[in-house]
């Protein structure tokens, strides 16, 4: 057996001193490492500190705003509606908060926004919403757009074409259903100026045929009321606008002439 004694006795004293020599270049390593930190940091926060103070980094007024996509609104409308303070510094600027506001007060359907640094400006690309019918909601006067978003007047130009459709009655149950019905009437043979929601239990059409009841809404229902319009458009001589109050479509396969008289003129035996 080998005696313990025939072993290497360690050297306390070099191990010692190799321990000390690496625990000192660990501590002058994290000493640069965090030097740099500081300095890296410094700089960065002094360089975007320069930059910020830069008169060409700044938005000073709404001319600095560039739309794009507008077809309806004008320029000036669209920059005078956008949520910036002037003077502002282009950093501080948020394009996502600012294409937020905008859809929430501007006539439009979508926004982005796009921020550029040189030169200084902001670029609003909309889709706006295009009008199809005219409707008061709480004794203010809109325009519809094709889903049912209603946009006050006052946000369009006074020049705009309005359209030739009045919707009265308009409510958020109207707002709900319009989509569907606006396709319907858009696409009716027959012309439609007006649409009477102020009845739920009745939509009244106003019509180049005259005046139409059409009962209570409902989708299917109306395209088929519609389909039957077209069909009387025929009956030029009994459909003379000035002979009778209005055009009962309640049931569109049995339709009912209001005479001026009261007299009820049964419509479903003519042949059309």
């Amino acid at each position: 057996m080998r005696s313990w004694l025939s072993l290497p006795y360690p050297n306390s004293e070099d191990d010692f001193v190799a321990r000390r020599k690496q625990i000192r270049q660990k501590r002058r390593l994290k000493f640069f490492q965090h030097m740099w930190q500081i300095v890296f940091i410094s700089s960065a926060t002094t360089g975007l500190v320069w930059l910020a103070s830069l008169p060409d980094l700044k938005l000073d007024n709404s001319s600095q705003i560039d739309i794009e996509g507008n077809k309806l609104l004008t320029r000036e409308t669209l920059q005078d509606m956008v949520p910036v303070s002037y003077p502002q510094h282009i950093f501080w600027v948020k394009p996502h908060e600012i294409a937020e506001q905008l859809e929430k007060t501007a006539p439009v359907k979508s926004v982005e926004v796009q921020r550029t640094l040189f030169p200084s400006k902001l670029t609003v690309i909309v889709e706006e919403r295009e009008p199809v019918a005219r409707a008061l909601q709480f004794n203010e006067e809109g325009l519809l757009d094709e889903n049912g978003a209603w946009m006050p007047l006052h946000s369009y130009p006074s020049s705009i074409d309005q359209p030739q459709l009045t919707i009265l009655g308009f409510d958020q149950q109207v707002a709900e259903v319009w989509a569907e019905a606006y396709d319907h009437i858009s696409n009716s043979p027959v012309k439609i100026t007006q649409v009477d929601w102020r009845d739920k239990s009745n939509l009244i059409l106003i019509t180049e045929l005259g005046t139409v009841h059409c009962g209570i809404y409902k989708p299917n229902k109306l395209a088929r009321q519609l389909k039957t319009l077209d069909r009387l458009r025929k009956l030029d001589r009994v459909l003379d606008p000035e002979s009778f109050l209005y055009l009962d479509l309640s049931d569109p396969n049995s339709p009912v002439l209001e005479m001026l008289d009261s007299a009820k003129v049964d419509l479903s035996a003519i042949e059309l």
